[in-house]
């Protein structure tokens, strides 16, 4: 029961001992007078008069909770954007505010990236509760970078797809392979250079603990 809730019924309760004093006090002298029956009567309209009061106000808390829930979060700079997946969806920067995420930064032509795509799928599977990966290729057109997540079995990963790379630059990246660590608050580290799996599930197990 919630705290306005429960006032209201501390309320009745003693809105209905009240009624029973006032009761006694009222008793007619005949003996042929029975006013129970009606006090009973009113206790009983009295207490479901209450609990309409109860109930709305346990869907006005409610609903100001939500309200709480819905209000805006402020979305750092390098989040706002938009662009498109790799499978074609559209992607809102701004979504990954409120989770821990992983943003793997690679080029389809890139050597390292190439030898570093095992380390990050296995990862992938290992990762804590709340920590999520995706791929942020660049640098490539769309078919190489298609090709380079099937080659590698980088399917379950979702890709931010951005053929000139422009999106690196939002997070201090300069070069591929890095990894960004994006925080639920909207904050985030860039580690730069190649990372292997042992490295990938460290810094999700540092964010998801954070």
């Amino acid at each position: 029961m919630t705290t306005f809730a429960a006032r209201l019924a501390v309320l009745a309760g003693a809105s209905a001992l009240a009624l029973t004093a006032c009761a006694t006090a009222a008793e007619p002298e005949s003996p042929g007078a029975s006013p129970e029956p009606e006090m009973s009567a009113t206790h009983d309209a009295m207490d479901d008069a209450m609990e309409e009061p109860t109930d709305e106000a346990d869907a006005m808390e409610d609903d100001a909770m939500s309200d709480d829930s819905m209000e805006s979060v402020e979305v750092p700079e390098a989040l706002q954007f938009t662009t498109t997946t790799l499978a074609g969806a559209e992607f809102d920067g701004a979504s990954l505010v409120g989770q821990d995420a992983i943003v793997w930064v690679w080029a389809s032509w890139c050597p390292i990236c190439q030898s570093e795509a095992p380390a990050v799928a296995a990862a992938n599977e290992q990762l804590p509760d709340g920590v999520t990966i995706y791929g942020l290729p660049g640098n490539a057109d769309l078919a190489s970078s298609q090709q380079f997540v099937e080659e590698y079995g980088l399917g379950d990963i979702e890709h931010i797809f951005t053929e000139d790379g422009s999106l690196w630059s939002n997070f201090g990246v300069s070069y591929q392979p890095a990894l960004v660590l994006i925080n639920d608050d909207g904050t985030f580290e860039t580690m730069p250079g190649s990372s292997g799996e042992a490295q990938i599930i460290e810094a999700a197990e540092q964010l998801a603990a954070s």
